[in-house]
């Protein structure tokens, strides 16, 4: 069952999906795949790459280019908002279980740099990180 962490809101400042490379260049789990699966998003699928490293042991890397195979530098599914005032998931109701459950606790947003727990927000989510840049 997923934890409902009724303090964390997310601010849409794109951090996690631009700065975190665990975000966009990490693993999708069995049941991220499955549910790809149920609903035909082969877009999805066509972005990941499963690693057989031995007996029951599979690593399904994601979100890879799907014309050239090598990993993406930022989500290919992080939208800019019509009023470039941040950031929306393109997928937000199906995305990966390890972007669902980010960040795990306060102290894991804060040591990540996730703004997201009131208190914790920017300032100004228009000075946001620009596409491309560190």
């Amino acid at each position: 069952m997923r934890r409902m962490n009724r303090t964390f809101k997310c601010c849409g400042c794109g951090h996690c999906c631009l700065k975190l490379p665990d975000a966009f260049n990490g693993c999708v789990s069995d049941a991220d795949l499955e549910r790809w699966r149920r609903l035909g998003r082969t877009d999805l699928l066509a972005r990941v790459e499963t690693l057989d490293l031995g007996p029951g042991n599979r690593l399904h890397t994601a979100w890879l280019d799907p014309e050239t195979g090598d990993d993406v530098e930022r989500c290919p599914w992080l939208l800019d908002r019509v009023d470039q005032q941040g950031y929306l998931c393109g997928i937000d109701d199906i995305k990966p279980d390890h972007c669902r459950d980010y960040p795990e606790h306060r102290q894991h947003a804060e040591a990540t740099g996730c703004p997201g727990y009131q208190g914790n927000r920017p300032t100004d989510i228009k000075q946001r990180p620009q596409r491309g840049k560190d």
